[in-house]
């Protein structure tokens, strides 16, 4: 699915650079790419040009989203998973809502002990799956949804907390930035009522850093933190999107803050007012509250506020591929709790869209740069500098 989403939309493409890019930058060992390749052929993902039994040109045809997933759904059924992958299928499902105890889990799918265990060493040695040890239990927990920090989720679904942090998600999932103090407040998030327990919950995962909530101070609400589902990790959240991704929920936690924390300037509608900002770069009202709060938008480079006098600032969006990438992840978070494309490694596509000469050059250069550097005494730095200096 990785090297699916990578190549959609893009031309064809030289199968020996396809292999090249998808070892370098996807972690696709270079014997299973014709495999990969020939099954997304299957999925009619892709069409193969071929020489004999040799491929030699890839053509993308790969669908976007609902459409991507309900033909792979359609491909499983008629292929018909063995027992194996449809237990791989069913744990991967659940422990994206949760981490879980491994022998409740165990006795919940109802698998064969030995077909569960071969599973999980599989999912384990894949890092599709991560085994952690916490209050004396074996935990389960998919690295994709849980990377940060995951031997707090570990120890909360130790204490049979899991449907606890299942309900919190799904709750955080229905309204991405909503406010802590609000839920510290009103002891609600959004329409689900919370416990004291997983009010708690909540608060306990902003506290230790896990969800990285982006705050904001004005003089009339104070400082404030805004909750988000945890950061996306491995292959969810390619390494060129994660700055993107941050600047995407700083932008939410502005939004919210004018919905629930506004002084004068409530704002009512926040995906429409995301959408509108998608659109003309600005917002049509300047305020008197739109320095302190879009302040964070201002440091990170996604906007600048334009002074129309007596106080009223207006809101520009600084117009970048990368601001615009993510306002639309932010309207994402807001209009459906989930972000889509950020899973997409910019660099690889560009990479692939390159001859094999430009991409073994590419590929060089990134090593070299990972090489230690050494270290110069005095005496070879001075000598340098007079060479240099000659």
């Amino acid at each position: 699915m990785r090297l699916a989403l990578h190549i959609r939309g893009l031309p064809p493409i030289p199968f020996d650079v396809l292999k090249l890019v998808g070892h370098h930058f996807l972690s696709i060992p270079p014997m299973l790419a014709e495999q990969i390749v020939r099954l997304l052929a299957e999925i009619e993902f892709v069409r193969l040009g071929t020489e004999g039994t040799r491929i030699k040109t890839v053509v993308p045809d790969v669908p976007y989203y609902e459409d991507m997933y309900a033909q792979l759904g359609q491909y499983a059924i008629d292929e018909k998973l063995n027992e194996a992958e449809q237990l791989s299928v069913a744990l991967v499902h659940r422990l994206s809502k949760t981490p879980e105890n491994l022998e409740a889990l165990r006795a919940k799918l109802g698998a064969e002990n030995k077909l569960f265990t071969r599973a999980v060493a599989v999912g384990v040695d894949g890092s599709y799956l991560k085994q952690v040890r916490a209050r004396g239990r074996d935990i389960l927990l998919t690295p994709t949804h849980f990377a940060e920090n995951p031997e707090l989720f570990a120890d909360i679904a130790a204490k049979g907390g899991a449907r606890d942090i299942q309900k919190v998600f799904d709750a955080i999932r229905s309204m991405q930035g909503v406010p802590l103090s609000l839920i510290q407040k009103t002891g609600k998030l959004g329409n689900t009522n919370l416990t004291k327990g997983e009010s708690d919950l909540a608060i306990r995962l902003a506290q230790d850093g896990l969800v990285k909530p982006p705050s904001i101070t004005t003089s009339h609400a104070g400082e404030n933190f805004f909750l988000f589902t945890p950061t996306p990790g491995g292959a969810a959240l390619a390494p060129t999107k994660r700055d993107i991704y941050e600047k995407a929920m700083a932008t939410v936690a502005a939004v919210r803050q004018g919905q629930f924390l506004s002084n004068k300037y409530k704002i009512n509608n926040p995906a429409a007012l995301l959408y509108v900002l998608k659109r003309d770069l600005k917002l049509g009202r300047a305020t008197t509250e739109a320095a302190q709060q879009y302040q964070n938008l201002t440091h990170l480079r996604i906007a600048r506020l334009d002074d129309v006098g007596g106080g009223f600032k207006q809101l520009q969006i600084i117009n970048t591929p990368e601001n615009i990438e993510a306002l639309d992840i932010a309207y994402d978070l807001v209009n459906g709790g989930v972000a889509q494309g950020i899973e997409v490694d910019d660099s690889a596509r560009f990479a692939i869209q390159q001859d094999q000469t430009f991409v073994e050059s590419l590929i060089a250069t990134t090593k070299l740069q990972k090489t230690k550097k050494i270290a110069l005494s005095d005496e070879q730095q001075e000598q340098l500098d007079l060479f240099f200096i000659k």
